[in-house]
């Protein structure tokens, strides 16, 4: 370094460092030399067969600079398992207590610090790894310690913390702004998928973030990694689930839903495997992921062939974010990038724009459809209106009409001789015609449903009539048709009229009772009117339960009234 200019600059101490395997470095035993030199950064897997997974050893480096080179400094990386670090004697970082066995290895806490000056002109820098917690598939220094002038060093650090936090700030409000959208607008689920897919992402960039280990410095490493690899876990469900419900034709399948469905194994293994067994299939399943994005990107290239909605550009996306997760996939197997480093989070930076901007337009559309549909509901309604005053309009004129033709004739026949069976016959089918017409001219008037005519009318006579409070009426008028709910309208009009009002408790039952339908009324007690029920309501009651073709049983006691009429639903 004293033949370098430092002032502005930041170099990494990439090369060969001096490598003591199976040794840890303490001021007072010293360094063991071993004359091995070894790339850093590197991975000892990758060094020498000899080298196990589970290990522990130091690494050293001398760096010489000139007195006039004051403001030099070190940036120590964050590296996998617990490690300490040393200026000569000194210690100045340690994240735990390096041992030589998982018994005596143990982790404390991420110090925040991570720059430190040079103040002496020759500094042996060493570095003590034990891999026995953690990671111990990447035993060794991943990340490349940093030498410059301090405060290129702390700005650095400081714009590294700046965008990390913008990151996961942006991604994370993008995640709720799509939460409330679908809270106010529950007609698509797309949002609501979307929004967890974008909370996932933000939860992931703070993990694989150096925030993480300055908010949360005392978090052991097991659960580091746990945290991660369960993220890792969700995201190709969380964008099937985004898929499934912009193209349920393509992705609806219920083989791809068994297939997706198996990602679950991986998910469980976070809450139910040790720490060696985790790590282990967290190896495994870093071959996973590819295989699944092309079964999702088979299903988008076809639903982009059958010319669907917004298909080609979700796809050329996803495209883009199987590319850089396949980048990081192979760095994290084989630490090599074809394309820049830590590729995957930027891309699914630029997924979640895209994917934002289609939900934008899924929503615009459905703003146009929802404008379109009120435009025309509103000139149903009126055409409605329209008609509805064109049919009362009539229903009255052949009301009056009928009404005095009707009444005239009945006059004249009752002004005859009654001992004339033949003109009492034409009287009663007269009554019945009269009878039938007004049903439907009460059906041209009425405006509502089937549960109007029938369940409204009686529970607005249990609410007028509170010895009937206890009675029991149940929405079954969706089995008859509309005629059939007038009829049962009045022969329960009838039936409550011949029975009278009584003192004792009463009771109206209206529903299903096996394979039919049930209206009974029961009351008790003595009527409180003499009046003897008239005999043409009973006759109306007949013919109406023939019309129905339902059988009708009626007693009228002077203590006790029962009445039932029995309809096949």
């Amino acid at each position: 370094m004293s033949t370098t200019s430092h002032w502005g600059e930041i170099y990494p101490l990439k090369g060969d460092w001096e490598f003591s395997w199976g040794n840890l470095y303490s001021p007072n035993m010293g360094y063991v030399e071993s004359g091995q030199y070894f790339p850093v950064p590197g991975i000892w897997r990758d060094y020498s067969p000899e080298f196990t997974w589970q290990g522990h050893g130091s690494y050293r480096l001398k760096i010489h600079k000139t007195p006039e080179q004051k403001n030099l400094a070190i940036y120590v990386p964050r590296i996998p398992g617990v490690y300490s670090v040393y200026f000569g004697k000194k210690m100045i970082f340690a994240n735990g207590i390096n041992g030589t066995s998982r018994l005596d290895t143990e982790f404390l806490a991420h110090p925040n610090a991570q720059i430190y000056l040079l103040d002496s002109t020759d500094t042996e820098l060493i570095v003590n790894v034990s891999n026995y917690r953690g990671n111990f598939l990447k035993g060794g220094i991943r990340n490349p310690f940093l030498i410059g002038d301090i405060d290129a060093l702390k700005s650095k650090v400081v714009r590294e913390t700046i965008w990390e936090t913008l990151l996961v700030a942006i991604i994370f409000s993008v995640g709720l702004y799509h939460l409330i959208f679908f809270a106010s607008y529950r007609k698509d689920l797309v949002p609501l998928f979307f929004s967890l897919f974008c909370f996932l992402v933000a939860f992931y960039s703070f993990v694989t973030s150096g925030l993480q280990y300055i908010l949360t410095p005392e978090l052991t490493l097991d659960l580091r990694i746990r945290m991660e690899y369960f993220c890792e876990a969700c995201l190709v469900p969380s964008v099937y689930m985004i898929l499934r419900t912009m193209y349920p034709k393509q992705f609806g399948h219920k083989w791809m839903m068994i297939l997706m469905s198996t990602m679950l194994i991986f998910v469980l293994s976070v809450f139910i495997l040790g720490e060696e067994e985790l790590i282990y299939l967290y190896s495994f399943f870093m071959h996973v992921p590819p295989f699944y994005t092309i079964v999702l990107l088979a299903a988008l290239g076809y639903a982009w062939w059958q010319k669907e909605d917004r298909a080609r550009t979700v796809f050329l996306s996803g495209m883009i974010l199987a590319v850089s997760m396949v980048n990081d996939v192979i760095w994290g197997l084989y630490e090599i990038y074809f394309l820049i480093p830590y590729s995957f989070p930027a891309a699914l930076v630029g997924f979640i724009a895209f994917n934002s901007y289609i939900i934008s337009l899924r929503f615009t559309k459905d703003l146009e459809k929802a404008e379109t549909f009120a435009e025309l509901q509103s000139k149903y309604n009126e055409q409605l209106r329209l008609n509805a005053e064109e049919k009362a309009k009539y229903a009255t004129l052949v009301d009056q009409s009928m009404d005095k033709g009707f009444h005239s004739l009945i006059d004249q026949l009752e002004s005859k001789e009654s001992s004339d069976k033949s003109l009492s016959k034409l009287k009663n089918e007269l009554n019945q015609t009269l009878s039938g017409v007004r049903d439907i001219l009460d059906l041209m008037h009425h405006q509502g449903g089937k549960e109007e005519l029938v369940e409204d009318e009686m529970r607005k006579f249990v609410l007028k009539n509170p010895l009937f409070s206890h009675s029991e009426i149940q929405n079954v008028s969706q089995f008859l048709r509309i005629d059939e709910c007038l009829q049962v309208q009045r022969i329960f009009s009838d039936a409550v009229t011949i029975g009278a009002r009584r003192s004792g408790e009463s009771k109206i039952f209206w529903g299903k009772e096996g394979d039919s339908i049930l209206l009974r009324v029961q009351a008790i007690g003595v009527s409180e009117t003499k009046e003897e029920p008239s005999s043409l309501l009973e006759a109306d009651l007949k013919v109406r339960a023939e019309k129905l073709g339902a059988r009708f049983f009626l007693m009228s006691e002077p203590g006790k009234f029962e009445f039932e009429l029995r309809l096949h639903s």
